[in-house]
């Protein structure tokens, strides 16, 4: 055969194949650009919040699903009225001293949950009358109440170490024990009149006597705020209550 009619008849084979591609191409296409959306469907989901290692309710967690809140009550139970989705509904469950939880609800699943949370690691608070509280690590602050103006609270605490009167701010990731009870004594070169002094030990081994500076001149009552991991209640206790913190 003629090696120029051979190349005119391969030219016009795929020429022939191209054009019949575009077709089934287009036809994906367009197929794909019409999927019908999922229907909007609506439901009351319920359940209760247990702790994943005690399998007792969890009090105060919050739930929600971008269109329903709630919280838990005293026996870790909940509600989401009418909650609305396309195709799916995710519910989302926290609290500090647990680690978040999400699920998924679909048209025709249960809606109502048993969700089990995996607790954190919680703070020691020893009270000087012999009292221990167990709170919740991400929830643990140090403050102060302000007068007009509020409560002033951080992770962080102002100290100003006896030693040297060097004054330094710390976070609650650093530190390792608080031990007291805290004694008023006179604040040196630190500040001018007396302060709360306690001994801090840092999780790098390094151990202090310190200062509260914002208790200079006796200005303001520190203390350490935080949720009770069992109860879900907050308290603040004044530092001066406080025998020893021992943080996880």
């Amino acid at each position: 055969m003629n090696p120029a009619k051979i190349r005119r008849t391969l030219a016009a084979a795929l020429l022939v194949s191209a054009v019949l591609a575009v077709p089934a191409s287009a036809a994906k296409r367009r197929s794909v650009g019409h999927r019908t959306p999922p229907a909007e469907f609506m439901v009351t989901i319920t359940g209760q919040v247990l702790d994943a290692v005690t399998n007792q309710p969890v009090i105060g967690v919050e739930l929600g699903t971008g269109t329903r809140f709630d919280a838990t009550d005293e026996q870790g139970r909940f509600e989401l009225k009418n909650a609305r989705g396309f195709g799916s509904i995710t519910v989302e469950a926290k609290r500090s001293g647990y680690l978040p939880f999400t699920t998924t609800v679909t048209p025709g699943s249960p809606t109502n949950l048993t969700i089990r949370l995996t607790p954190t690691p919680t703070v020691t608070v020893r009270l000087t009358n012999g009292e221990v509280k167990n709170l919740d690590n991400e929830s643990l602050k140090f403050g102060y109440p302000l007068a007009f103006t509020g409560y002033i609270e951080s992770e962080s605490e102002d100290f100003c170490k006896v030693a040297d009167s060097v004054k330094v701010t710390i976070h609650k990731s650093q530190m390792a024990r608080v031990v007291g009870p805290a004694q008023t004594v006179e604040a040196g070169a630190c500040c001018t009149g007396n302060a709360q002094k306690m001994t801090l030990t840092l999780k790098n081994g390094e151990v202090m006597d310190v200062l509260f500076t914002d208790t200079c001149q006796d200005r303001y009552k520190v203390d350490v705020s935080g949720r009770e991991h069992v109860n879900g209640q907050f308290v603040h206790l004044l530092i001066t209550d406080v025998a020893e913190i021992i943080f996880p």
